[in-house]
Order: C-alpha cells, then structure tokens, then sequence
C-alpha cells in the first residue's frame, strides 16, 4: 500500500457522522488515519447524536475526533457571507424563494429588518451584478489564523465538509484555509434537502459529491458549482437498509411493541417540526377515516415521531393508534436501525407528510402515500426537494383523508400501483451506480483519489 494518508472531516455536528460512518471505517481498513473536526450537539435534544463518533473512537486506532475552532472573534464584515446565503434564495432560477424567511435571523440587523419589508430590495439584492459584487467581498475577507495554524501543524492529504452550505457554519473556514495551503479539498452534499432549502457555497472545492444527476443539476443551476467539479456517489446514509433483513416475524414484532398482530397496520412516519409542527391531529384524522372506511376500520396505525420532534406525542392515546418507540432515538446504531427496518418491513404501507422516510420505505418496496392537504402544502409540492417525489411517481399522492383511507384500502387488497416507480426511483436517485455497489465505499474511494491527486 501506499503511505498512510490523513483525512480531515469537517462535520456541521457529531450527529453527521450518522452519514459517514462506513465510509470512515473504509478508510480506516485501508490504513488511511482519519480525523473527524465536528461542531457541537443540538443543546436541547433528549438523546444523544454522537453515538456512532463515539463507536468509530472506541473502535479504531486510526481515528480520533476533536471539537473544530472557530474564529474567537466573529468579524461583523463575515456577515456579507449570511447576507449571500440569503440573497441566493432570490435569484431567478431558485426554486424555493419563499425559504429566505428561514435563514434571515441569521443576518445582523439592520439589514435583518432592511430584507424583511423591502421585497423590491431582496430582489436588487439577487441580481447578477450585486450578488457577485458580493462574493468578491467574500472572497476578501481574512482566513481564520487558528485553522490555518492548524491545517499547517498537521498537514493533512484532504480537508473534507459536510454538509458544507449551511449559515453561520466554521466548515468554511477549514476549505478556504486549506485551498489557500494548496490542499485538495472536498465538499459531500449531506441530504436530498441541502441544495434548495439551506445556504449556499461560498467557495468552491476541488470536488463536490452528490448523491445523484438530480442533485447534481441542483448544485450547478443554484450554486454555480462548474459540471466538471461533481461527481456521483449515491447516498451513503441509506447504505445499511440495503443489506439488512428483517430479525422478527410479524407476530413477534407486534408482540415486542405491544400491539395486536389480529390486524396488518399502517406505519405513520412523521416529518421533522419545521415541515409538520405539531401533527398529532393531523395522524388522528388520518387514523379516524381508517376507521370510517368498510375495508381499513380494523387496521391500525403505527406512529414512528420524529427523533427532533417526539414530544408531541408523550401521553397521546387514541383507539387503533400505536406511538413507538416511546423515547426518541437518533437512528445511529445497529439495534435503532434494525426495530427501524424491521417498522417498515412488517408494514402494509407507509404514510406521511414530506419525510425522508420516504426514500427509505422505497429502498424496502413499501407502497408510500402521502396526504397533500391546505394544512401541509406548502411544505410540500412547494419544496424543491418534495418535487423529485413527485417527478418520480412513486408516492400514492391523495388529498383528503377519505382519499388516503380507500388507497390503503386497494393496497390491502393486493393492488400496488406504484411498486415499478419506487424500484425506477431507487435505481436513480438512492445508488445510481447499481443497487449492488455500497455508495459509502464509492465516497470512500473518491475522497482517496482527490487526496492522491488522481482522476477520479
């Protein structure tokens, strides 16, 4: 082998290492010694996000993790960086324009309050010639000197971020540092999400890695990443769904959470507060028109809350209604993982808002409906990454409860309408490289070619 080389990730948070894991155990088994730089954990959270850190520290020699710097003193002028972020969300070609309203808290008044009653201002703010007014001032602004130090006392082969676009991140600090030491630098688009509801790139890498062509067009059209610095991995956070199998009989598993196995049931997989909020009634009406349907009134409905919106649901009881798991969990380790799988594979069908849970039910051919109400609309068919779900086809698209009860009610009966579109889905935007080939060691090996210099 080669001599050993050092690779420097950059993670947002430890809870992005869920997204990375295999690949760093890849590295690891080649004899490369990776170092994860993480920012900190989500400070409310009732769970811990840094297991699979912790598991890769205990577990390899040749990996160690440490919390990344960040500038002691944050220049005002650094705010040009925010006001990019949000100015992008207005240019022409975006698809979600009305998501700015997200990240203007993070602009520093008076311009916070300047954005928030001008619209003819935003859109000034947006066009060609002030936006790259803008990025010339960003590209003058100083390095941060403690990473730079740091890159230079440990000089590492590759500085790799993700998820790399989110506002007021310290991952950017790392990239513009080592392209000024020379070093190959990389940046992995994290989530189907990223590229249209976050920031924006504020310096190009040396490559920059998605998942898919979809994603791939995204990264060019919004961010202006050149065609020639992307290149294709398929989703690595997904990998171990395709070499699991199901550990539990149906009786078992219903046994093991405490629900009748008399009756198939419906899995409810909840979306993230920002998308649903509090969607308790939201699930009870859906549960209730199951109820009122001739075919489904026996069928219940399993909830699966969100791991960053669980509390909701403490307390909750309604009849042929069933919340597990009661305590939220990141779904970070081989035991969360496996009661996830085994959810979805006992299921007749999953349901819900706009979740990435999706992609995952699809991965195990589960027939996926989703409800398109006026409540949730505009968290829906109004987001740029719910729009590569319907160009796929494969979710059972329904607009009123009595709608989604009598589409449940024909894939209990045997139809499944949709099963030729999820594999098609599958195929293209979840491992576009085959369904046989891991996209954690496809990421894997492209970050050792960036690091050796080679042709990827």
């Amino acid at each position: 082998m080669e001599k050993p080389l050092k690779i420097v990730f950059v993670l947002h948070n430890p809870a992005v290492m869920r997204s990375f894991e295999k690949v760093v155990r890849y590295l690891c088994g080649l004899g490369h010694h990776v170092k994860v730089l993480h920012g900190y954990a989500y400070l409310d959270q009732p769970f811990k996000v840094d297991r699979a850190l912790k598991a890769c520290q205990s577990e390899l020699s040749n990996f160690e993790s440490r919390p990344m710097l960040s500038r002691k003193k944050w220049l005002r002028l650094s705010n040009v960086r925010e006001v990019v972020d949000y100015a992008n969300y207005f240019r022409p070609q975006h698809p979600a324009p009305w998501e700015a309203r997200r990240w203007r808290r993070s602009i520093l008044k008076p311009f916070n309050q300047l954005f928030k009653k001008t619209a003819i201002f935003n859109k000034l703010l947006a066009s060609k010639r002030i936006f790259n007014t803008l990025k010339r001032i960003e590209r003058v602004l100083p390095l941060d000197q403690d990473v730079l130090l740091w890159l230079k006392a440990n000089h590492p082969d590759v500085v790799v971020s993700s998820p790399f676009i989110l506002p007021r991140t310290s991952e950017i600090e790392y990239i513009q540092a080592a392209r000024a030491l020379e070093i190959p630098t990389i940046a992995v688009v994290l989530s189907w999400d990223n590229l249209t509801t976050k920031g924006t790139f504020h310096s190009i890498p040396d490559a920059t890695f998605v998942w898919n062509d979809a994603l791939a067009e995204e990264a060019t059209a919004f961010h202006d990443v050149p065609q020639d610095k992307i290149f294709i991995t398929g989703a690595p956070v997904f990998d171990f769904w395709f070499a699991m199998k199901p550990t539990l009989n149906f009786d078992s598993f219903c046994h093991n959470i405490h629900i009748s196995a008399d009756q198939p049931y419906v899995l409810y997989l909840c979306s993230s507060s920002y998308i649903a909020k509090d969607e308790t009634s939201f699930v009870m009406d859906f549960a209730k028109a199951l109820r009122d349907h001739p075919a489904t009134k026996n069928v219940r409905v399993l909830v699966r809350p969100h791991p960053l919106n669980a509390a909701i649901w403490q307390g909750l009881e309604y009849e042929y209604l069933a919340v597990w798991p009661k305590e939220a969990s990141w779904v970070d380790t081989p035991e969360v993982q496996q009661d996830y799988y085994n959810s979805i594979y006992h299921s007749a069908a999953v349901v819900g808002v706009n979740t990435s849970a999706f992609l995952e039910a699809a991965i195990l051919d589960k027939p996926c409906v989703t409800i398109i109400t006026d409540r949730y609309k505009s968290k829906q068919a109004s987001q740029g990454h719910f729009r590569h779900l319907l160009t796929a086809d494969f979710l059972e698209v329904t607009s009123s409860m009595p709608e989604s009860a009598a589409v449940i009610a024909t894939i209990l009966s045997g139809q499944d309408s949709k099963k030729e579109q999820r594999l098609r889905f599958v195929r293209n935007f979840i491992r576009p490289h085959g369904l046989d080939q891991s996209a954690s060691n496809i990421l894997a090996q492209g970050i050792e070619s960036v690091a050796l210099r080679k042709q990827i």
